[in-house]
């Protein structure tokens, strides 16, 4: 049986708030790019904006050795993309059609970011879920698909070239 990976207490906490504000505030950024092709909105940043928010979720969980720091990641940056719907500046960095006259291809990105974070945070924690369960299922089969010794314990990690198996 392999040994528990022990990691740092900080790294959970750390990798969920820095990863949430990151993810918020750049992919605020992000899903404000839209495309117009004619007079139709293609919001391509507002994808984007969830593709690298799932990402960022799914590192600070896999980082943490822990699903439960995706969903705070998520969670973190739902509630800071809730603050940004508020109108606490000039106008609301995200707009969803509840102030101001808009246009409908901004008032589409707003909601895809906004709604659709919900939904990347439960994808990220699947795909978390399943990073960490093949990870622990490589640690429990051992020394065996390592050439006959434990990379972990005797190299600190991954070894390319592995010095004990270019010994001859």
């Amino acid at each position: 049986m392999s040994p528990v990976r022990r990691v740092p207490l900080w790294r959970g906490p750390a990798a969920a708030v820095l990863g949430g504000v990151l993810a918020a505030v750049l992919g605020t950024g992000l899903h404000a790019q839209v495309l117009y092709a004619g007079d139709t909105a293609v919001p391509l940043g507002a994808a984007g904006a969830l593709i690298l928010s799932c990402a960022v979720a799914v590192f600070a969980g896999v980082w943490a050795v822990s699903v439960l720091w995706t969903a705070a990641a998520g969670l973190v940056t739902y509630v800071i993309l809730g603050l940004f719907t508020l109108d606490l500046w000039d106008t609301p960095l995200i707009i969803t059609d509840t102030v101001l006259e808009v246009q409908p291809g901004i008032v589409l990105a707003g909601r895809i970011w906004l709604f659709g974070q919900a939904l990347v945070t439960i994808a990220a924690v699947f795909l978390t879920a399943r990073v960490l369960a093949a990870s622990r299922r490589l640690d429990a089969e051992g020394p065996s698909l390592s050439g006959g010794h434990d990379h972990r314990q005797r190299c600190g990690g991954p070894c390319v070239p592995c010095p004990e198996k270019n010994r001859k």
